[in-house]
């Protein structure tokens, strides 16, 4: 990794490879055609190609791209995005730039002391300024959650679990989380919001299949314009997502669907009464629960082992 100093005290550090891919798509995207953009990369280059050495030679050919990449100040909505956060720009010294694998590997990570931010994003991002500036500017706001104390991020969260279940709580987290993101930004004016409140709605929506549309309306709201919820209600609240519902919206039926378990949300055939000793440990738990309501053959196993154990499940 080779460094571009973007401020006496913040190095953004990209990956050459990455600048490489960066520089070139941004040649084309200035409307070279790919043999343009092959010709301008190797007017700049043509003296690496006399380096003998293959490693220094190496070395040279990823110096160059990050100077282009700093030229063209590929970089600069991100540097924006973290000026608009000075709690967390006073404290990061060293950006890190890499190339995710997809988009579902993109994302922002920071370590305790907030002095490294490491980013991982595709390389076409990098074609939309506006848009890597919206991108960066949600991302952030994830990254200055988890350093807050009152959040009381938990690292290493995702690693409790494996299976279809985890995933599924992993994926509800991150989509009550994105809403509570960006209502903040559309608070701070940085983000249009009637478009972005819609899109979390039907996020929302989807995530939590089965929960009636007045629920639905009330957790997107309160995630939206309500009090940031710790980590913890997060976790709880994607580990349980009838209890989110029935905290929001009271007097709101809650349920829409009966092939749809009506404790876990999730989609099922064999939903149905469970056996007095089940029900009895659900009604404990969820008062407003009736046994005519039911249980997918899931929930009902995890009642019946943590009765078996003796303690809840």
């Amino acid at each position: 990794m080779l460094a571009i100093v973007a401020e006496p005290l913040l190095s953004l550090r990209v990956d050459p490879a990455l600048a490489e891919t960066v520089v070139f798509r941004e040649l084309r995207r200035g409307g070279l055609s790919t043999s343009g953009a092959l010709s301008v990369d190797r007017s700049r280059t043509e003296p690496i190609y006399a380096v003998v050495d293959p490693a220094e030679r190496e070395a040279a050919f990823g110096r160059q791209a990050i100077a282009d990449f700093d030229d063209l100040h590929l970089g600069q909505p991100i540097l924006d995005a973290l000026a608009e956060r000075p709690a967390l720009a006073t404290r990061v010294r060293i950006v890190l730039i890499g190339e995710s694998r997809g988009r579902g590997d993109e994302g922002i990570t920071c370590e305790p002391g907030a002095e490294h931010l490491g980013i991982r994003i595709e390389a076409s991002r990098f074609d939309d300024p506006a848009g890597l500036l919206a991108w960066a500017r949600h991302a952030l706001g994830h990254a200055e959650d988890t350093l807050d104390p009152e959040f009381a991020f938990l690292p290493g969260w995702q690693e409790a679990g494996s299976g279809s279940v985890a995933a599924a709580r992993q994926a509800r987290l991150h989509d009550l989380w994105d809403v509570s993101v960006d209502g903040r930004l559309a608070a701070a004016g940085r983000l249009a919001a009637e478009p972005a409140r819609q899109r979390h709605r039907a996020a929302i929506a989807r995530a939590l299949p089965g929960i009636a549309d007045g629920a639905i309306d009330a957790i997107t709201a309160r995630l939206w314009v309500g009090p940031r919820p710790s980590f913890a209600a997060l976790l709880a609240w994607a580990t349980r997502p009838l209890e989110l519902a029935r905290a929001v919206a009271p007097d709101e039926p809650e349920w829409r669907r009966p092939d749809r378990c009506p404790l876990c949300a999730f989609p099922s055939d064999d939903v149905a009464p469970p056996e007095p000793e089940v029900a009895a440990r659900v009604v404990a738990e969820y008062p407003r629960w009736r046994p005519v309501q039911g249980l997918c053959g899931r929930c009902t196993d995890r009642y019946l082992l943590a009765g078996r154990l003796g303690g809840r499940p």
